[in-house]
């Protein structure tokens, strides 16, 4: 056998198995556990106890879960409770739970569920259900032996433990009818296990004191106790008698024992509650068990005694019920004296209030009070000194400042009913109980003190006042006198309020306004009761006194004592069946109101007067007074006393009659209308105006009118739409009959606007006002309201700040369609979608404009772009908030309405091919617009994800007439579109050439999409547009020729027309250019050239070749070649397209125009020192022939070709730097036909830049700066090649001269003068390229660092010195250390680039493109110009800085400089010579990164 068996477990497993654990042993008793010979308890739950017997299970894992749970710490039992759970889940059902398992469980299940740990508890009733539930009926044996723990959990005052316990019992016994026959079965045994709980078990046999901390052991205990209780109370209240009757003697023994009923005064409050909730129980169901006297003495003498926070509630109901059951219990029953009598105690339990407890409590009290004997309230002792010992007591216990809030009134009302029945007593002397107890109550109401403040009813106490009022009653005398004196303190405080002119005038005035509000509102309530005649006489003599003297006061001081006029108006309101039967006062009143009060409108006391003039109707003209009062205040200047006077007169009751005085109430209006205007009076007053339903209809409509007008002022908005929902709220149909009127149309399209205001507040006003007026709108029929169908109308045109959004207008509309009836949408739908008319109104600002000219380089009608007509005068574009112009608008609705629903198909044929042409012709503009951006375009770029969102709207309505393409037939809407476009390509206006361009873009995808179609133009349509000379009209003709042969016939027509022509008339001869190049760029045609006779091609080439020839050989008068006229440009430029089509026909022909060709070209590039956009074509054009030239030279198939260009070859490239020249000043980012010049040329440059003289390098500096991306890039190459081979001479002039200072370009120095900021870096897009100044700074460092290639040292030392002189690399290191380093969160990795080089346009993004460039020039910075480096490190100012740069160096750079380094003097070492008798060694070792030199020195030399 193993010796483990033989090891005790725990302190308490050897105290239970020792030879000590008997039972009842000879030295203790059974309700302790502790010292060398205490006994061990018999109840299952003490903590000494004999370990279950484990060696029968055969599962390990089981057998170690059982141990653990048998250990101190609770989360080891925790986690024991879990494995067994996992254990029991994973037998078989079939199996079940194994014998030896079922013993050890239940022998520690009852001590496991009141573990101090709520966790454990949990556990372990849940397990206690699985066990159960798998063991099945093999479990009924041993319910008795766990029942009493089991459902005692039930009672647990852990929620969650209770939870876990009832969930058990539940899941074990399904239905109620189960569980009922658990608790009738087991009665005795559940009864057994709360006995000794209660009885057996105290706070040292539960828990271990070596273990378990003091509180935890009180507390584990008082759960225990309290559960038990719990346990016996719900089996009183729920088992049958006759079950009950069955276990009547352990029932009497439980109720009957003095041990339990002596927890009355436990610690622990839910002890106390359970003990209390039994009992209360009890004295129901089991009264003659109860030993009265023993109840007496534990509930009474020794409960009252002790604090009953957490349990006052229970205590106070069990006071009532007992005192209820037999008020003998105070007297016959109680055994205390003297200092315990029961007056004491009572008093002593009192004072102590709800102690944290609900209002209830104080309902429990009054109900204990009112039967409580009169013995005990009062008694002997107290009656001769007439001491109210329980009145002090109650009145120190709910004015106790613990006192919650809650419970004033219920306190109150206890408080008063039980003086009310001290009062009946007839031994009381009245008079002073009601002026000790019960007046100060009323008088600090009235006259509050802080002396008197215990005596303050907090809340509504106006019914607790009322109600000791009347119990003042009872005495006359005394109640007449206090409250004469209450009166006359009242007048007199009236009349030394303070003065107007004093800082404190509104305080004082406003304290007598609230204790008039209270004064008069106790009398209003005391005179609806049944009272005395000589209490109303009193009444209404005080009243009177107090009204006549406020009269008084307001008359001597003109109104501005307020306080008084509030006396009045709230007397008269509150009392008028009482004070208007006085003779006096009613004439003294009548006098006042009808002479006084319309004069005194504007002062303080104006809105009590106001209030006042309809209220004693029966003895003044109301009416009258009103009209007068009101014209006295129109006629004074405005003020804020006449906007609030005004506000009061427009809320009045009198405010009826206005109608009846037209003239009034015009100017009453009038001067509401400019009092509206104020924010500040706006919302009160039209508030006012609205909520009366007594003004007259059309007050409210005017002032509605005039906030609807205030809603376009933006600093007022906000209040305005404030006003505006505070009417709808209060009157909604007010606003809807304004909505209806002339006037009111605008206000609905106003508030949908506003609902897209940046601003938060107003857009919700809006959203909220809006929503209010629609949802009364027809939902059969939309047609009908016409508000919405004129914002729909109306809205796609119309611009300026107030807009509403295109989106806001296409939700709309898609509304309205969708709940429009199927009937009626055919004619809804023609206002919806635009007409012809909406159409040209919306574009006529762009046809006035003629296009960019440089847009020929990118549209199928080239230059025809500068023969379009265009008015003299150019028309603005107006644009909404978001930059969108109303053709933009009118576009983007109704593409995306046609494509969002089905609207298209409730048109006519007519109007969808209106709306097909239309859009086709926007698409046209609006493909300028994003091509070249301008003041005049269909929209304004306000930042990128504008741009983006532009272009998506552009991209999904190409895709919608891509599809209408698609499903084409003829008789498809298109076809009549087409027409329309044909039509309106006749003529030369801007209208024209788009409507061209639109017909050539749809033919040639309808072409591409369906290979024979039935429309199309033929040669007598394109015959007729030459003659007339109908360039876009000819053009887009020849766009629909689709027979080979007649492109060929015409070709060769215009072929022959031009070689014979003056090319010089304009327009005619650009005009047959332009269509002569728009049937070359037909693929048929091309295909078809090499049939065509060369001799003719050649007779045209050589005929435009002289014209061009002719064309730049003009001098001017300053003897400089003059540029040609901007006619003469477009057309050369057709002629050059014209050449780049046919010249590759003629490859192998020779002839003099190869020499022409070139020579035009480098004359013509010469001459231009600018070039504005209508030069862009031309140069274009140019450098396309030019390309086409080069590419033919390389085919050497033409000696003339080679000849001619490499005898130009010098003279090309010095043009095509002038060229670079002309083009650098002028930004291309925004600028497509630029852009794409620009990066023609830089192409071509790339090819000739080994031609470019070396001498003129330095002139191309200035190109650096430009903002052309492409240019800025052709400079950099141009000078990055020449730089390094310049340096040979500088080093020749450095050695032959020693006064000789190599200098860096003062040029090139001055692009590097001021680094771009890191902020503003932070702010540029970087999603498309480098940005052209942070590029240009870089380029200009890269060509800086260009001049060490090949340099001297002494030359190097030249360039180090005029850096330093500058201080030019403080601005490229801070630049590269804030853009790489401190202002990222993380530093860029630089090991992802090849540090030491730097090449172009190989990172995938533009801003890792910059990242590279700038680690590469840092790199470049400490490798030549380390020195300067160190300084710029050094001098910074911040540590954090330095710190941060130091360790980003030393990581990525410094290990690229010293291997730089190392390799530098490994590469110099071999070349040095060394004298023979002592040479030089130097070993460079790159593993250690050292250098070693050594010579051999000879000691004795």
């Amino acid at each position: 056998m193993s010796k483990k068996q033989f090891k005790y477990q725990a302190s308490s497993s050897r105290a239970s198995s020792g030879p000590f654990a008997a039972a009842d042993g000879a030295f203790g008793s059974s309700s302790r556990a502790g010292g060398a010979f205490g006994t061990v308890s018999s109840t299952p739950l003490s903590y000494v106890y004999e370990p279950p017997d484990l060696t029968s299970i055969s599962e390990p894992n089981t057998i170690v879960a059982f141990k653990n749970l048998q250990k101190k710490d609770s989360t080891t039992k925790a986690k024991a409770l879990e494995d067994l759970q996992k254990y029991i889940f994973s037998l078989d059902p079939n199996e079940g739970v194994e014998d030896a398992v079922l013993h050890a469980w239940i022998k520690v299940y009852p001590r496991t569920s009141i573990d101090t740990a709520r966790r454990v508890r949990q556990l372990a009733h849940q397990l206690q259900g699985a066990i159960a539930r798998t063991s099945g009926r093999r479990f009924v044996r041993y319910m008795p032996d766990v029942v009493g723990a089991w459902l005692a959990g039930l009672f647990d005052g852990d929620k969650l433990v209770a939870r876990a316990a009832q969930e058990s019992v539940k899941q074990t016994f399904p239905t109620d009818e189960k569980v009922k026959n658990v608790w009738k079965l087991y009665l005795g045994s559940i009864l057994q296990f709360c006995s000794d709980a209660v009885f057996k078990e105290n706070v040292n046999t539960l828990s271990d004191e070596r273990t378990v901390s003091p509180d935890d052991a009180s507390a584990k205990h008082a759960r225990v106790v309290a559960a038990a209780c719990s346990v016996v109370q719900y089996i009183l209240e729920n088992s049958p008698q006759d079950v009950l009757d069955k276990h009547e003697v352990a029932l009497n023994e439980f109720l009957g024992s003095k041990e339990l009923w002596k927890l009355a005064s436990n610690a622990d409050a839910s002890v106390r509650k359970s003990i209390y909730r039994l009992l209360d129980t009890s004295m129901t169901e089991r009264p003659k068990v109860l030993n009265l006297e023993v109840i007496s003495t534990c509930i009474l003498t020794s409960g009252l005694s002790v604090n009953h926070i957490a349990s006052s509630l229970d205590y106070s109901r069990v006071l009532a019920h007992l005192t209820t059951f037999n008020p003998n219990i105070w007297t016959d029953f109680y055994t205390g004296t003297g200092k315990k009598s029961a007056t004491k105690r009572l008093c002593q339990f009192l004072v102590k209030g709800s102690q944290g407890g609900p209002y209830q409590y104080w309902d429990e009290i009054q109900a204990l009070l009112q039967h409580v004997p009169m013995s005990v309230l009062l008694p002997q002792e107290n009656i001769s000194d007439q001491k109210f010992v329980i009145l002090e007591a109650l009145h120190e216990g709910l004015s106790n400042r613990d006192e919650p809030r809650s419970n004033q009134r219920a306190a109150w009302n206890t408080y008063l009913e039980t003086a009310r029945r001290f009062l009946s007593f007839h031994d009381v002397d009245r008079d002073r109980l009601i002026n000790d107890s019960i007046m100060p109550i009323l008088t600090q109401y009235i006259n509050p003190s802080r002396e008197m403040a215990t005596w303050t009813v907090s809340g509504f106490s106006q019914p607790i006042v009322l109600t000791a009022t009347r119990l003042c009653l009872e005495s006359p005398q005394a109640f007449a006198a206090q409250w004469s004196n209450l009166s006359r303190s009242f007048v007199e405080e009236v009349r030394t309020s303070l003065p107007e002119q004093s800082r404190d005038f509104a305080k004082s005035q406003d304290t007598i306004s609230a204790k008039a509000s209270k004064w008069y509102g106790l009398q209003a309530a005391l005179s609806d009761v049944e009272i005395s005649e000589d209490t109303r006489t009193l009444l209404i003599t005080t009243s009177t006194s107090e009204i006549l003297s406020a009269i008084a006061l307001l008359e001597a001081r003109n109104g501005k004592p307020y306080g008084a006029a509030s006396l009045i108006t709230t007397a008269i309101r509150s009392m008028p069946n009482l004070l208007l039967t006085q003779q006096l006062l009613r004439d003294s009143l009548a006098k006042f109101v009808s002479t006084d009060v319309p004069n005194l409108l504007l002062s303080p006391s104006g809105p009590y007067f106001v209030e006042l003039i309809p209220h004693p109707k029966t003895i003044i003209d109301s009416d009258t007074i009103y009209r007068k009062g009101l014209r006295s205040v129109l006629d004074s200047p405005q003020n804020p006393a006449r906007s609030k006077a005004l506000q009061c007169l427009v809320g009045s009751p009198c405010a009826r009659h206005l109608g009846q005085d037209e003239a009034l109430l015009a100017t009453l209006i009038t001067t509401l209308k400019k009092e509206i205007d104020d924010e500040v009076t706006q919302s009160d007053l039209l508030s006012t105006a609205v909520a009366n339903p007594n003004a007259p209809p059309e007050l409210a409509q005017a002032l509605i009118g005039q906030i609807v007008a205030t809603l376009s002022l933006e600093d007022q908005r906000s209040a305005s739409l404030q006003g505006l929902q505070t009417v709808v709220k209060l009157d909604p149909a007010a606003v809807k009959t304004y909505d209806a009127t002339t006037e009111g149309s605008s206000l609905l399209a106003k508030l949908i606007s506003l609902t897209e205001s940046n601003d938060a507040t107003v857009s919700q006003q809006a959203k909220s006002i809006s929503s209010m007026l629609r949802a009364d709108a027809p939902t059969d029929n939309i047609h009908d309201n016409q508000a919405i169908l004129n914002i729909i109308r109306l809205g796609p045109e119309t611009t300026g700040d107030h807009a509403l959004s295109v989106a806001s207008l296409i939700e709309l509309a898609h509304k309205t369609l969708q709940q429009c009836d199927e009937q009626s949408r055919p004619t809804l739908v023609a206002d919806l979608l635009p007409d012809e008319a909406r159409w040209q109104d919306a574009l006529r600002p762009f046809f006035a404009l003629r296009p960019n000219p440089s847009l020929a380089i990118m549209n199928p009608l080239s230059n025809a772009v500068s023969l379009g007509e265009c008015s003299a005068t150019t028309e603005g574009v107006s644009s909404d908030k978001d930059g969108h112009s109303a053709a933009f608008r009118l576009f983007w609705y109704t593409s995306a309405l046609i494509q969002l629903s089905d609207i298209f198909k409730y048109t006519t044929v007519e109007h969808q091919a209106c709306i097909a042409k239309n859009l086709t012709v926007v698409l046209q503009i609006a493909s300028d617009h994003l091509s070249i951006r301008s003041p005049y375009q269909l929209w304004q770029i306000q930042d990128t994800e504008h741009e983006e969102e532009i272009i998506e709207i552009i991209s999904q309505t190409q895709r919608l007439t891509a599809s209408w393409l698609a499903d084409y037939s003829p008789e498809s809407f298109l076809r009549i579109s087409l027409l329309g476009l044909m039509e309106e390509s006749y003529g030369m206006s801007v209208r024209s050439h788009y409507s061209s361009r639109a017909y050539i873009s749809t033919m040639t995808e309808l072409n591409e999409l369906h290979t024979a179609t039935d429309f199309h133009m033929g040669t007598n349509e394109l015959l007729s547009a030459r003659k007339s000379v109908e360039t876009f009209a000819a053009a887009a003709v020849i766009s629909t020729i689709q027979a080979p042969a007649t492109l060929t016939k015409t070709f060769n027509e215009l072929l022959a027309q031009l070689t014979r022509d003056d090319l010089k008339k304009y327009p005619q001869a650009i005009s047959d250019l332009i269509i002569f190049n728009g049937i070359l760029n037909r693929e048929e045609l091309v295909d078809s050239l090499p049939s065509i006779p060369k001799q003719r091609i050649v007779f045209f080439v050589q005929h435009v070749c002289e014209e061009l020839v002719h064309t730049f050989n003009v001098v001017g008068s300053s003897g400089v070649q003059a540029v040609p006229s901007i006619s003469v440009l477009a057309t050369s430029a057709e002629i050059m397209q014209a050449l780049h089509r046919v010249l590759p026909t003629l490859r192998e022909t020779y002839g003099t125009f190869w020499e022409n060709i070139t020579e035009v070209l480098t004359k013509a590039w010469s001459s231009f020192e600018a070039a504005p956009d209508d030069v862009l074509p031309f140069i274009h054009a140019s450098l396309r022939l030019y390309s086409t030239l080069r590419r033919l030279g390389f085919e050497e198939s033409n000696d003339d070709l080679i000849d001619a260009l490499k005898g130009q070859e010098a003279s090309i490239a010095s043009s095509m730097i002038n060229l670079l020249h002309a083009l650098r000043d002028l930004p291309d980012e925004f600028h497509q036909p630029r852009k794409i010049t620009n990066e023609l040329l830089a192409r071509e440059i790339s090819h000739a830049h080994l031609l470019v003289d070396p001498t003129v390098t330095i002139e191309l500096f200035p190109v650096l700066g430009s903002e052309s991306l492409a240019l800025q890039g052709s400079a950099y190459e141009l000078l990055h090649h020449q730089i390094p081979r310049l340096q040979e001479d500088v080093a020749l002039d450095k050695a032959l001269s020693k006064d000789y200072v190599a200098k860096l370009p003062e040029e090139l120095l001055s692009l590097i003068l001021e680094a771009p900021t890191a902020s503003a870096m932070n702010d540029v897009d970087f999603k498309t390229s480098i940005p052209s100044s942070l590029r240009s700074y870089l380029s200009s460092w890269q060509l800086i660092f260009d001049h060490w290639t090949g340099a001297s040292d002494a030359v190097k030392n030249d360039y180090i010195n005029a850096i330093k002189e500058g201080s030019y690399v403080h601005g490229l290191l801070h630049l590269a250390s804030e853009l790489l380093i401190t202002s990222r969160s993380r530093p860029v990795d630089a090991s992802k680039f090849n540090i030491d080089s730097y090449q172009p346009g190989r990172e995938d993004t533009p801003e890792k493109d910059a990242q590279w460039l700038l680690v590469h020039l840092y790199f470049l910075a400490l490798k030549h110009l380390p020195t300067l480096s160190k300084t710029w490190w050094r001098d910074n100012t911040s540590r954090q800085t330095q710190i941060s740069v130091e360790s980003w160096t030393e990581k990525y750079i410094s290990p690229l400089i010293i291997s730089a380094e190392l390799a530098t003097v490994s590469a110099w070492a071999p070349s040095q010579a060394s004298e023979p008798d002592q040479p030089l060694t130097v070993k460079v070792s790159t593993s250690t990164r050292e250098i070693t030199a050594s010579i051999p020195i000879d000691e004795q030399s």
